[in-house]
């Protein structure tokens, strides 16, 4: 990663390492914002990744592609994480008329919206006969409930990990899963397959234009650092929001009071 989220906005030097504060509100707007621009470009990069990683899963599908489109998830989901500070504002991730967050992270969602479950051999808009491409799963995310996830993170993970049914452990869904013919596992495999490649690529495209929106010459960002004062209330908002309420209750604590495994949040 080319710019660690030191979301404190200071820096250290001199001998004695003391703390250096920047010498004003708009340097640390300033700071604050290359800061998101780079973060958001590193969870672009990593989805980009990914979105290959399906692509040569789809295409050749076997074990070893399988697990490197896992592995390339879990990667994808560090840099993503961290840009999670940069919500809780308005901004151009969660922005109440166009922000991309519910498209590219909702969570929790309904397994059996996507894809077959244990008991339902014929669930999802796998197993339909409903189109797939990005205007379809981008209209049916949240159709009819907020748990009706179609496209992101989760959508993708679901589709690599299938149902998790292990206490210890993920889901374990067979590459088979994607392979047509006797050997395929499961029916449906080549819309399971475009349904996936159709994800990837979704979140390539949403994250693009959120990280453009943050570039040296994004809209959102010039903005952004011409009204200082009022931005580094969004900052710290942001922060808040983050650690208070979204990690520690909605993340940690509902995990902790149900004791549902449904409610673990592995990212």
């Amino acid at each position: 990663m080319r710019t660690s989220l030191f979301l404190t906005l200071t820096a250290c030097s001199g001998a004695d390492d003391a703390f250096v504060w920047p010498e004003s509100t708009a340097d640390a707007v300033a700071t604050y914002a290359r800061i998101a621009d780079a973060t958001y470009e590193d969870s672009l990069v990593a989805a980009e990744v990914l979105d290959t990683s399906l692509a040569t899963l789809v295409a050749t599908p076997s074990p070893a592609t399988l697990q490197a489109a896992r592995d390339a998830w879990r990667a994808s989901r560090e840099p993503y994480l961290q840009s999670e500070a940069f919500r809780f504002y308005d901004g151009p991730i969660d922005d109440p008329d166009d922000g991309p967050e519910g498209l590219i992270n909702a969570w929790p969602l309904d397994e059996q919206y996507i894809d077959y479950v244990e008991g339902d051999d014929d669930a999802g808009l796998v197993n339909a006969t409903d189109a797939i491409d990005g205007p379809a799963l981008v209209s049916l995310n949240e159709q009819g409930g907020e748990k009706n996830i179609a496209t992101g993170y989760h959508a993708i993970e679901f589709l690599l990990w299938g149902q998790d049914h292990d206490p210890d452990g993920p889901g374990d869904r067979p590459h088979t899963d994607y392979l047509t013919g006797s050997s395929g596992t499961a029916a449906n495999q080549d819309r399971r397959a475009t349904y996936l490649s159709v994800a990837g690529d979704l979140l390539v495209e949403h994250l693009g234009g959120v990280r453009e929106q943050w570039a040296e010459d994004g809209a959102y960002r010039s903005g952004f650092e011409a009204a200082p004062e009022d931005s580094f209330g969004k900052l710290l908002t942001g922060l808040i929001v983050l650690s208070g309420f979204e990690t520690g209750g909605e993340r940690l604590q509902a995990s902790l009071d149900s004791g549902d495994q449904e409610d673990e949040h592995s990212c």
